[in-house]
């Protein structure tokens, strides 16, 4: 009874259980994934009510104001006429973008995210769209966030060719995706020199690790700048 007792108060207030307790009740896997499902990273959970208690949001600023910062450093003096964010999700970092471009275009090809960020930008072009819907040559600076990384090698491969199809020879491409040699069911990693080779004759002529947590073990990654030879 006391166990069942537990696993309830666990199961409402995680954070209320003591971590000694967790491994001797049998109490470890319930929790967590109690916590993965009520304490989201994601802007869809947080918004709909993954937030509520206080654990998600803080976490969700957190990231995301380490990501403007490390977008603001990869960006540096650049101002482009056209500016293309691939995968743009529901938008969040589409409004810093936007501040160093005239006119800004995204394509999102998820239909819910893709709603969200014509809401949220009103401003951007957002396109829903698997395949970027531009001529040759048309975008100053090309910026693609931790997308490629969830898609097979070979769909790497073809994403990064239609990113520099529609990138002008003098644009600036930049890429922050995980770094490593892990393949796994939703992510498939490179190296830092595997990302370079994929860009071509664009050359990497800048990079700084991706930290959005600081007590994180794991690599988070690099926000990689790319730039081509006139």
């Amino acid at each position: 009874m006391r166990k069942k007792q537990l696993l309830i108060a666990a199961l409402r207030r995680p954070y209320r259980i003591p971590k000694c307790l967790y491994w001797r009740l049998g109490l470890k896997k319930a929790v967590n994934m109690s916590v993965r499902k009520r304490v989201p990273a994601s802007y869809e959970c947080v918004v709909s009510g993954g937030g509520t208690e206080g654990a998600g949001l803080p976490h969700f600023s957190s990231r995301l104001y380490r990501e403007v910062k490390l977008l603001q450093n990869a960006l540096d003096n650049c101002m482009a006429e056209k500016s293309l964010e691939i995968g743009c999700g529901f938008g969040r970092l589409s409004p810093w973008t936007m501040e160093y471009s005239k006119d800004h275009y995204a394509v999102e090809p998820e239909e819910k995210l893709f709603r969200s960020a014509r809401k949220l930008d009103p401003q951007s072009y957002v396109y829903k769209a698997k395949k970027l819907p531009f001529p040759d040559g048309s975008f100053d600076l090309c910026l693609t966030w931790t997308v490629l990384q969830h898609i097979l090698p070979k769909e790497q491969t073809k994403a990064a060719e239609e990113i520099k199809r529609v990138a002008k020879k003098t644009s600036r491409i930049i890429v922050a995706e995980g770094t490593g040699t892990f393949q796994g069911e939703s992510e498939w990693l490179r190296t830092v020199e595997g990302w370079s080779e994929l860009f071509k004759p664009w050359r990497l002529v800048w990079q700084t690790d991706r930290v959005l947590e600081v007590t994180a073990d794991k690599d988070q990654g690099k926000v990689m700048r790319f730039e081509r030879d006139e």
